[in-house]
This record gives C-alpha cells, structure tokens and sequence, in this order.
C-alpha cells in the first residue's frame, strides 16, 4: 500500500469541552499529610489475601511449628467444606450464629477437644479481621465462649492409678495396636507425633509433606540383658526423629520390650511397626499416621469412660518416673532440652512432706 495515496475525508473539529476531574475538587494544596491519607484509603483499605483458601494459608503458615501449621490448616479445610456444603462460598459472608452451627456439627468430642477447635476459630477471625490482613470486617468469633483448659497446670494433666487401670483393661478389650500404643505410649514417654507418621500441607493442595516419618522396625534394637533365670531377657532402644528435629534414644522397659518383640515376629527392618492397612493405594504400607494413632488412643477413652489425651500418659510417665529416677534420667527419657520443662510435668504429691524422711531428735 502506497501512503502518499490514502485519501481523507474531512475532519469535524469540536469544540473543547471542560471534563470534572480530581483537580478542580481540590480543597487545599497536595501535602504529605494528603499523600498518607490517600495511601492509607486506598492501599492499606485493600486485604492481604484474596480468598477463603489464601487466608487458611496464610493463617497457618503464621504458626510457629510445623505440627501446628498442619493442625491449623486441617482445620481450616474442615470449616471451607462444612460452609460450602451449607451453600455459602465466601467466609466473609459468614455470621454468629452459623459458627455457633458449625461447633454443635462437632457433635461428642472430649471437652479439651471442643476448646481447642473453639480457640483455633477464634485465631481465624482474630488474624482476618487484623488491620495487616482486613479480609473480615470485624471478629464475630470473639464472643464464643470456652473452657480454657491452657490455665490448667501440666503437673496437673495426670491420669490417677484408678484411672489407668480403666484404661489398661479398655485397651486389652480392644486388642492389638490399641494395646500396643497404649503400652508404648506410656512406658515410653513418647509424643504421639514421635510415634505417627506426620505430614504438613506441601507446595500443592492435596500433596502433602512427610514432616516425621513415623516408627519402623529399624528404630527398634534388641539389647541383651539375661539373667540366671531367663537367657532370653533383653530390651529395645529406640532411636527416632523426635521434636525440632532433632534424633534421640531411649530404652524400653523389659516387659513393654517383651510384648514388641512378639509382636514384630519375623518382620524386616524396613516394615513399619504400626503399618497402614487403609484401601488407598498412596496410604498403605506406610506407617499410622499421629491422627490414626490419636484415634486409638480416643477408643480406649470411649471404651473406659476417661476423658484423657495422649499428651496425658506423657505427663503421667514423668510423675511416677520421678520417684524412682532422678530428674535428669526422666529429661533425658523425655527429650526436654531443660530440667524446668520437665519439672513442669512432674506432680508435686499429696502426702505428710519431705519431713517424713528425716530423723527424730
């Protein structure tokens, strides 16, 4: 195409026409002061997240521990499916009495349990309606009252020796891992999440990350120790990944050894010890998860009518260890990097006082 031959037709020129424009709605001169409230209007007015699924992200990364990460995000899953299935598909559009709804859906769950769902419920609305994220207008969940177990003191999560003889003969009417778990748990002093298999939200939903990778039988080593009587006595060390981290080792008791070695039989180092026996193909043949162990644990409660958690048969562990073992041996048993953490755990007994011990004059 030649340009020299384009032709064009005439062009109407118009008149100028005054437009409304911010400049003549200018009350004063632009001043720093002006430039702020602008920024703040307009920039700080807008949220930090843009969806449900990106505050429940944000939300638990804000968490300290990777294990509270991955409870936190659980959780928030957990009220994005319950609303969305009820026909909202905006958090924000979310009121009081539909959250209140939300927690008689728990149905019966140990009070501990509902407190700390509550508290988590809370913490979601709290961090939404902060003015650093201003997803929610304002915190409706604060007035949703609960019962703050935090105030209890730790010596104080003890289970009673009646107590744990109910348990005991509730976790040998259920049999097998029940059984098991309980005794290890117990007599190990073990955090649940040391024996499970831990997973944390990964960088796609629906894939996560291996956090701990749960007990095989390669954390298990059989230590002799015969006696005149039985050659076949002996106990296990358990080396393991344990919290931060960090890998520590700790014995067994002879008895909760005995029952172990019996129940392993023949099976390979590379066997889990509590093995999944879920349909899913991506599950099975890994070790238990902590949920699934939690979940054993909450059986025995049901069975033997004890509201307890399996934080509780820690604590009970280190009060009665202490009486026989010095404070240090039950640090070490334990895995606290401090003796004052321990003795947090320990419960100060009941009884006539160190005086009993000395002597008359």
């Amino acid at each position: 195409m030649d340009a020299n031959n384009i032709e064009v037709s005439q062009v109407e020129i118009l008149p100028a026409t005054p437009h409304m424009g911010v400049i003549n709605h200018q009350e004063s001169q632009v001043t720093p002061e002006l430039v702020e409230s602008v920024i703040r209007s307009y920039y700080y007015g807008t949220p930090a997240v843009g969806s449900d699924s990106e505050l429940i992200l944000a939300w638990a990364g804000s968490q300290n521990r990777e294990q509270t990460k991955r409870k936190y995000y659980r959780f928030g899953q957990k009220l994005l499916d319950w609303v969305r299935n009820g026909g909202i598909g905006d958090l924000r559009l979310v009121q009081l009495p539909l959250l209140l709804e939300f927690i008689n859906s728990w149905g019966e769950v140990s009070p501990y349990t509902k407190s700390n769902q509550i508290l988590m419920l809370r913490s979601l609305w709290s961090y939404g309606s902060a003015s650093s994220i201003g997803y929610f207008l304002r915190n409706i969940a604060s007035s949703i009252n609960y019962d703050n177990f935090s105030d209890l003191p730790k010596s104080e999560r003890y289970l009673e020796d009646f107590e744990m003889k109910k348990l005991a003969h509730a976790a040998k009417q259920l049999g097998g891992k029940h059984w098991l778990v309980f005794n290890l748990l117990f007599y190990s002093g073990m955090r649940v999440g040391e024996v499970g298999r831990v997973t944390v939200p990964g960088d796609e939903r629906g894939k996560p990350r291996e956090d701990y990778p749960g007990l095989y039988w390669s954390n298990f080593k059989w230590q002799p120790d015969p006696t005149r009587e039985d050659r076949q006595r002996g106990y296990y060390t358990i080396k393991f990944r344990g919290k931060g981290g960090k890998y520590r080792e700790i014995g067994l008791d002879h008895e909760t050894s005995s029952q172990f070695k019996k129940y392993r039989g023949m099976a390979a180092d590379r066997v889990p010890v509590f093995p999944n026996v879920s349909p899913n193909p991506k599950k099975r043949g890994l070790p238990l998860s902590d949920r699934a162990i939690k979940q054993l644990i909450q059986d025995i409660s049901e069975v033997a009518k004890v509201k307890f958690s399996c934080h509780w048969l820690r604590h009970s562990h280190a009060s009665r260890a202490v009486e026989y073992k010095n404070v240090f041996e039950v640090q070490s048993q334990l895995g606290h990097s401090k003796t004052d953490t321990t003795k947090l755990y320990v419960r100060t007994q009941k009884d006539a006082g160190t005086g009993t011990v000395l002597p008359r004059f």
